[in-house]
């Protein structure tokens, strides 16, 4: 499920390591207006398929391993591992925004991680009801951000995205490394203090955090389990249909909130059909992830693709370094202090390129490094620095 989950993320990555994350709505729909058929489509099925379900399912394996992190740990004793393994991986993250890809979700994860840790003890029942809470919290967020609208504000948050994304032309396009571990800086740190950008950060985290508890009540319930009840019914007939209806109705929300959305004048209020819109969206991005983790598990406790499981799993092993390795391959692409092909390609050519290096590259370095070695690179750091020794096998 890691590897999936880390090839859904490269895919959705790979538009942001060669363009600006600040793009005034004008300019995102001159791109498509100017889109040619095959880029159409890929945007289209991106946003159907993987647009925000895959940094979900990473966000909902991330709860998953931490609550078997914690277990172990309670098992040794050595549960303040876990307060190091969160601080290191927060430094991971900052260093990772500042030297290569502002677009991190490392040091998100490693705040989160306390939240987690706080209802570690919570049964499955009360896990439920917190993520449907967030869940919630998601739809009023947009209904908050609906009733403070003025046509001043948006022109404002326009010039100022219009500012933000000349400036990414010029240092991420063509400039020097340097100049740009300055600006991620800064603009990572706008991204949590200023007016204009706070807002779309803020309902990031609940929707992070969402799947992250669903993550932990996955666990709880014992879904990944092969001899539980809750496996075997997904390996079940019943199962199946019910992944699948599952599936349809989260691409028919998707599909509805499309329509509500599709004709909202940006220079008026949002209206409730649109309110609606959003809330049937941040829905249809839950249910999917749910989908997605479900079926993956279900193709799991099968018999066929076992080749290629076994492909994704090495990858799933190496998942904090193959993240990193994407972004150094990302930017080295894209950014002036590379390659240079900011800007230069469409949907259509960046899912091929992220599907590529990821089967050509990534797969196969993951296979030949666990070979040789127990864990990936960046893992065996991350565990050397929070264990402050080598630590003992489990």
């Amino acid at each position: 499920m890691r590897g999936i989950a880390l090839l859904g993320i490269f895919v959705m990555n790979m538009p942001w390591f060669g363009s600006s994350f600040f793009m005034p709505e004008a300019v995102v729909r001159e791109k498509m207006d100017h889109a040619n058929a095959v880029d159409s489509a890929v945007y289209l099925l991106n946003a159907a398929l993987l647009e925000g379900k895959f940094n979900g399912l990473f966000t909902l394996l991330f709860g998953m391993g931490l609550a078997l992190q914690l277990q172990r740990l309670s098992l040794t004793g050595e549960r303040a591992v876990m307060a190091r393994r969160l601080v290191v991986l927060l430094a991971i993250g900052v260093l990772h925004t500042c030297l290569l890809w502002g677009g991190d979700v490392l040091h998100i994860y490693a705040l989160l991680g306390w939240v987690l840790w706080a209802v570690r003890d919570w049964h499955a029942a009360r896990l439920l009801a917190l993520a449907l809470v967030l869940l919630l919290a998601q739809f009023a967020h947009g209904v908050l951000m609906a009733q403070h609208w003025s046509l001043e504000a948006y022109e404002a948050e326009q010039r100022f995205l219009q500012g933000m994304m000349t400036l990414d032309h010029v240092v991420f396009g063509s400039g020097p490394w340097w100049q740009g571990v300055e600006l991620r800086a800064r603009e990572s740190w706008w991204l949590y203090a200023h007016e204009f950008l706070w807002p779309a950060t803020s309902w990031f985290w609940l929707a992070l955090l969402t799947t992250a508890v669903l993550g932990l009540w996955v666990q709880r319930t014992g879904w990944l389990k092969a001899d539980t009840a809750p496996a075997r019914w997904l390996a079940s007939k019943a199962g199946l249909k019910s992944l699948l209806i599952l599936l349809f109705l989260a691409l028919g929300l998707w599909m509805a909130s499309a329509e509500l959305t599709a004709d909202h004048d940006t220079r008026q209020a949002p209206t409730p059909e649109v309110l609606l819109g959003w809330i049937l969206g941040d829905t249809h991005r839950v249910l999917m992830v749910l989908c997605y983790a479900g079926l993956v598990v279900r193709w799991c406790l099968g018999s066929k693709g076992v080749t290629v499981r076994q492909h994704l799993a090495l990858a799933g092993r190496m998942p904090l370094t193959l993240y990193l390795m994407q972004s150094l391959m990302g930017t080295f692409i894209f950014h002036g202090w590379g390659l240079g092909y900011w800007d230069q390609l469409g949907p259509g050519a960046q899912t091929a390129l992220a599907v590529l290096l990821f089967g050509m590259i990534q797969v196969p370095l993951a296979r030949w490094w666990l070979a040789r070695h127990e864990l990936g690179p960046a893992e065996a750091l991350w565990r050397r620095l929070s264990y402050g020794r080598p630590p003992s096998k489990p």
